[in-house]
């Protein structure tokens, strides 16, 4: 009975296109903000400077193929599967900056103005989608495709889905810059 609900058309169609809007959306934004990016993966301090450099140019590039990806049928599986590895790796990053005290400083997620600080709660946040990335990649294959109203309920569940991503990370934003700015008084 679980196992139904969870592989449900309109479920899984509206968990990759969450999924692939999270992905598009942070590459867009740190291609247009390439420079801004670099000093953030630089300022993990978990990887050499060159390799810094390369992956601030390449990280943008494979998030906008795993957001592709994941909207094709055929790609969606390796995509679901790359995505949960990716937002693992994210996780991981974050987890050892917060361990190391290091929680002021911006997860590098969105270039939109509002940063985001690192913490526990980033970390849980990747360690849910990844979670749901990998339940896409498993229960895909055996799940029938979306009929028309499954694939239009999937779209508008995964669309408003990314709009209370997206408001919850500016809120979180603002509460980043609100603790900024009183520290400064």
């Amino acid at each position: 009975m679980v196992h139904e609900l969870l592989a449900n058309p309109a479920l899984l169609l509206g968990v990759r296109v969450f999924l692939a809007l999270v992905f598009a959306t942070a590459a867009l934004s740190k291609l247009g903000h390439a420079e801004e990016f670099y000093g953030v993966v630089r300022n993990f301090r978990i990887l050499p400077d060159g390799l810094s450099r390369v992956t601030a140019l390449v990280l943008p590039v494979v998030e906008l193929a795993v957001a592709a990806g994941l909207l094709i049928g055929a790609t969606a599986v390796p995509a679901a599967i790359a995505a949960a590895a990716l937002l693992a790796v994210f996780g991981a990053a974050i987890a050892v900056n917060v361990l190391r005290g290091r929680t002021w400083i911006d997860c590098g997620c969105f270039r939109n103005g509002l940063k985001q600080q690192v913490g526990w709660a980033l970390v849980g946040r990747n360690a849910l989608m990844a979670g749901a990335a990998l339940a896409v990649a498993g229960l895909l294959p055996a799940a029938p495709g979306p009929m028309l109203p499954e694939a239009l309920v999937g779209l508008m569940a995964g669309l408003t889905a990314m709009m209370l991503y997206l408001s919850a990370a500016a809120l979180g934003g603002l509460r980043a810059a609100q603790t900024t700015t009183s520290k400064g008084r």
